[in-house]
Parts: structure tokens; C-alpha cells; sequence
């Protein structure tokens, strides 16, 4: 028979598990292709993903974003199957820890100069918290790259986040900022001040994943209020304990 001090540290210890968040993948070479696509050709553009989960993985993505020139041709192939135009979402086929999956953009701009930004979300198959974003940044000779992310990124912290989660923006100018849920919902949106802070209060969000938009980067933020749940079960704990001693003081009262 488990104590209840043994039960409540094997409890804790679930609790702890499961808030332990692992990313099984990461995008290879880097999250970002940034290319120079050339005229009258069709462009091949490659972000791989390496499967660290030792595992089978298999990868869903979705299109979060796209501003290109109407007169360029921008076909997709993912791991698994090939589209005219881009779709809004997909689903590559499953691959072991051998096999790289990856995007391929095929780019077509003809003769018409441009450029061109393109911003993906990869996430494994039924379960969106562990995802990856994407970036292609396309342009032709003698253009300027499209809304590539220059900016200096916001600092939050901590993350994880209990009750408070502290937004930091260490650029020279004002930066927006939306905080938005894993379904598109905007849970907060401001503006920060250059070279201040921003508290922001964490304790009504539920607890899981989010996403901080500031331009054209993103990070990905979770909330788990796990000192809360914690200290409600310490409490709870301390209730029975306190419940037990008494009817025992009450049974050696009565036996006396």
C-alpha cells in the first residue's frame, strides 16, 4: 500500500511529465530559404525537416501566409504528393528517422521581376503544439527580398509561463505584438515602447500552447500554470492529512 506521501510524489511527478514539451523535428538547413529565382526557369526551393523523434513521424502543414507576384507560377510538393498552385493545407506521408520530409516550392516567374514571401506552419500529424514555421523568400535579379524578418526579435520570458508572462522589446522603435491560440484566436494584442517591457497576465489563459506574432517572425510560447496546480495539490493534500489526524485524535479520545 503507497503512502500518501509516496502517491503524492508519483502524482507530481505525472503532472511534471506531461508539461515536459519535446519537439521531435526541426527544419534543415534553417526555417528560412531565402532564394534568388531566376527568370524563364523553374525555380526548385527546399526546406527539409529532420525526424529526431526516433520514431515514426509523420508532418501536416498548413499555409499561414502568401504575397507573390499574380503573374509568377508557384507550385508545391511535399513529402508524398505534388500540387498545382499552393493549397491551404496538406499532409505528407509518414517516414522514419532515415528519411527526410520536406516542402519544395517550384517557382516560375516567366520574365516578370518580383519577389515574393511565403510563411508555412509544419506540425505532426494530431498534435499541433509540436510545429515548426517556414519561410521562403523569393525574389529575381536586382530586387529587394520581400518582408524578410529583420526586425530584432521580442524577448518573452519565462517560458514556460505560470501566471505572468513578461514581454520584452529591445528594438529603437515601437513593435506590435498579437499573442494569438493554436485555432487563430487573438488572446492579446498592443504595442510595446522601445526598450521596455510588458507584463502581460497569464492566470485566465488556459494552460497549453500559443503563438507570439511580431511582423514576419513568430515564437511559439506555452502556458502551464504548473506552480498553481501544484500548490492547489500540496493544499489539498494538507486538507486530508489535517482530516486524518483529527479523526484519529478523536479515536484515542474516544477509546480513552
Amino acid at each position: 500500500m503507497l503512502s500518501w506521501r509516496t502517491a503524492f510524489s508519483l502524482f507530481v511527478g505525472l503532472l511534471l511529465a506531461k508539461t515536459a514539451f519535446a519537439q521531435t523535428f526541426s527544419a534543415s538547413p534553417n526555417s528560412l530559404c531565402s532564394k534568388e529565382v531566376q527568370f524563364e526557369q523553374a525555380n526548385q526551393c527546399f526546406i527539409y525537416f529532420d525526424n529526431q523523434s526516433g520514431d515514426t513521424l509523420q508532418l501536416h502543414w498548413r499555409l499561414i501566409d502568401s504575397n507573390a507576384p499574380v503573374s509568377w507560377d508557384i507550385d508545391l510538393c511535399d513529402y508524398g504528393s505534388c500540387y498545382i498552385g499552393i493549397p491551404s493545407n496538406g499532409l505528407m506521408n509518414p517516414v522514419q528517422d532515415t528519411i527526410r520530409p520536406y516542402i519544395k516550392l517550384i517557382v516560375q516567374p516567366d520574365t516578370n521581376p518580383g519577389a515574393a514571401w511565403i510563411w508555412f506552419r509544419v506540425y505532426e500529424e494530431g498534435n499541433q503544439g509540436n510545429f515548426v514555421d517556414v519561410f521562403y523568400s523569393l525574389f529575381t535579379p536586382g530586387t529587394l527580398a520581400s518582408n524578410s524578418p529583420e526586425q530584432e526579435p521580442l524577448l518573452a520570458f519565462p517560458n514556460p509561463a505560470n501566471e505572468v508572462l513578461t514581454l520584452h522589446n529591445p528594438q529603437e522603435n515601437f513593435a506590435s505584438a498579437i499573442v494569438r491560440d493554436l485555432n487563430g484566436k487573438v488572446i492579446w494584442q498592443g504595442s510595446l515602447p522601445p526598450k521596455t517591457n510588458q507584463t502581460l497576465s497569464t492566470a485566465h489563459w488556459p494552460a497549453g500552447f500559443y503563438l507570439l506574432q511580431h511582423g514576419n517572425q513568430s515564437q511559439k510560447l506555452i502556458v502551464s500554470h504548473i506552480n498553481s496546480r501544484i500548490s492547489r495539490l500540496i493544499h489539498h493534500f494538507q486538507i486530508i492529512v489535517e482530516t486524518k489526524n483529527s479523526h484519529r485524535s478523536t479515536a484515542s479520545l474516544c477509546a480513552v
